[in-house]
């Protein structure tokens, strides 16, 4: 009996001291890969509990290791693979240390690629954004996620109220209906953290939060987007990552990450200290590598292997997923160079892609520097967010300035790159509603939107625009989505249960949109501009057969514009108001002479179709 027992407990110590020899795996970043990409070296980052004296090696026949080796933090190992075939590929970690280090497998599969490209985005488009948690909640199942940092609070101001992706995905044929043709959702990776609803704390950056959903969800969202004809972008964040991600709590080397959790910076957002051509490189590092909103573990972009995890990164969501674009976050915070190869290794996999860097800078020259046509400042970027425009907007519309000024300021367009190509907006997830702002006046609210979509840019709306949701600054302007949640007493998604001004509001936007997709070439005619008098704008843009027209009236009383006077040539055959549909003063045209008025502070958008003068 004793020898039984004996050996018993030898048997558990020996198994015992076998397991404190092995080496596990917990994951490995990215999860796959694809055949035949341009990117067909991959840098993969294997988690652990201790890689110290491992090697990788396979059998060659799907993948080649090029390079290997555990980090300093001997929790990870840095892996180099070319790609060579689809399969699955085993990777196989040994110690050559140590025979009592046994060896440990891992599949890494290769696929073959689905041959999906992302679609253009451009001026003819219209974005909407959306956070999801505050849009709708389809899937009440996933209200509860045991042990999640981060749970349903309906009534604390910055906590999840449980909208998800089913709640879009019961939704894409409101977006359809309301001639959207670009979805933008806040970031869907995981938040395990608190206050996190809005997505921009990720905890694990190859997961899908699990109070919006699955992989499975996020692929149904977007397939089902793509097949009514609205392209998805992907908000992505390569400034920062929560305090409570692995990156930064136990990075694999202190280069990953700027500072330390215990001993760190904020950032100060001095623009200036970024593009100042005589500055010093100390005050620009503060700004670049400082922890955004005071706690966001600011990633270091200076630092190769993170500049390639985040080029792994935004493939792979891309190339799994299908998707038309990225939104990139904080983009001025993150080191210059950095951000710039990033957008050139993924537009070398993907060379038209949209890329979407928010810029919240409100003057017109600092912003030209992320937008700029010199050569030395090119980043690669396809848009920036306008925050200069829709101040500018604002202002005029508010009264805060002259026409003369407004004139002028989007006379000075020369100083960006390709400003039709800039997104333009009214509302953002970081902004007061700008309903509120106007005091829920729907005739300077509609002035504002048709100067937005009447001059140059790609329009995006913030979720309930449309409706003319209110709000002031965060959480405020963060609202629930009326009808998108069980207990809302009313929906917005149901035309009966509109209020008048929701109906009426939502009414004029369909027919921006829509008209931008019934005419997309005269969106990207060249933008013609005149200042008539002090109190009297007008721009154009004009192809071989229609002249969309704009007017801006400030003054008290009604004005006329003579179109002959401005385009002499033209032979206008029909024409059709745009917007605004309602007005309380008369709004005519005089096809007989070609004049057409204004009522006093006005903004007006007309369609004109035309033969030339022979």
């Amino acid at each position: 009996m004793r020898l039984l027992l004996f050996r018993y407990v030898f048997l558990i110590l020996l198994i015992s001291a076998e397991s404190l020899f092995s080496l596990t795996l917990s994951k490995v970043e990215p999860p796959n890969w694809w055949q035949d990409m341009e990117t067909d070296t991959v840098s993969l980052l294997f988690y652990g509990d201790d890689f110290t004296g491992y090697s990788a090696r396979s059998t060659g026949n799907v993948v080649e290791i090029l390079e290997g080796y555990p980090y300093p933090n001997s929790s990870y190992y840095h892996l180099s693979v070319k790609i060579l075939k689809s399969g699955k590929e085993t990777i196989t970690f040994f110690n050559k240390n140590s025979r009592k280090h046994k060896p440990v497998s891992v599949e890494f599969p290769v696929y073959e690629r689905s041959g999906k490209k992302p679609l253009p985005i451009d001026q003819c488009d219209v974005i909407y954004l959306l956070i999801p948690d505050r849009f709708s909640d389809g899937n009440a199942d996933r209200n509860f996620i045991p042990n999640h940092n981060d749970p349903i609070r309906p009534n604390h101001p910055w906590g999840r109220r449980g909208g998800d992706l089913e709640g879009v995905i019961n939704h894409v044929n409101y977006l359809n209906e309301l001639g959207i043709t670009v979805l933008w959702m806040t970031p869907v990776f995981e938040n395990n953290y608190l206050n996190c609803y809005h997505g921009y704390t990720p905890t694990d950056l190859y997961e899908i939060d699990p109070h919006l959903g699955d992989f499975d969800d996020y692929q149904h969202l977007v397939t089902l987007c793509q097949e009514h004809g609205i392209k998805v972008i992907m908000d992505h964040i390569v400034n920062h990552i929560a305090p409570s991600h692995p990156l930064a709590v136990n990075p694999p080397s202190p280069e990953w990450i700027n500072y330390s959790t215990n001993d760190f910076v904020p950032c100060n957002y001095r623009i200036f200290d970024i593009i100042n051509a005589w500055g010093l490189d100390s005050l620009r590092q503060i700004v670049q590598s400082g922890w955004f909103a005071g706690y966001l573990a600011d990633m270091n972009l200076q630092h190769k292997p993170v500049v390639d995890y985040w080029i792994m990164h935004a493939i792979w969501w891309i190339e799994k997923f299908g998707l038309d674009g990225i939104r990139q976050d904080t983009w001025p915070y993150s080191d210059t160079d950095g951000t710039r190869k990033w957008v050139q290794e993924v537009r070398r996999e993907y060379p038209t892609i949209f890329i979407l860097g928010e810029t919240m800078v409100f003057d017109k020259t600092p912003l030209s520097y992320f937008f700029s046509s010199r050569e030395d400042l090119q980043n690669g970027l396809s848009s920036v967010t306008d925050f200069a425009h829709s101040n500018q907007i604002f202002q005029i519309t508010k009264g805060q300035i002259s026409l003369k000024t407004f004139y002028e300021q989007l006379s000075m367009d020369f100083i960006y790159r390709e400003p039709e190509m800039m997104t333009v907006f009214m509302d953002n997830h970081d902004m007061r509603r700008f309903f509120t702002d106007v005091e829920e006046d729907i005739h300077t609210y509609l002035n504002a939107f048709i100067l937005l979509y009447g001059l140059r840019g790609i329009p995006q709306l913030y979720y309930g625009d449309e409706l003319g949701m209110s709000g002031g600054h965060d959480p405020e302007n963060r609202k629930e989505f009326p009808g998108g949640f069980p207990d809302n007493p009313r929906s917005a998604f149901r035309p009966e249960e509109r209020t008048e001004t929701e109906s009426l509001l939502i009414t004029q936007f369909q027919r921006l949109n829509q008209h931008r997709q019934e005419y997309p070439i005269l969106y990207k005619a060249p933008l013609k501009h005149h200042l008539i008098n002090d109190s009297l704008y007008t721009a154009w843009h004009q192809d071989d057969k229609n002249l969309l027209f704009l007017s801006y009236n400030t003054a008290k009383t009604t004005l006329s514009v003579q179109l002959k006077t401005l385009l002499p040539n033209l032979a206008i055959d029909k024409n059709e108001r745009i917007a605004p549909l309602y007005s309380s003063e008369p709004i005519f045209f005089d096809s007989t002479k070609a004049i057409l008025f204004i009522p006093p502070h006005t903004a007006l958008m007309w369609h004109f179709s035309f033969k030339k003068d022979k």
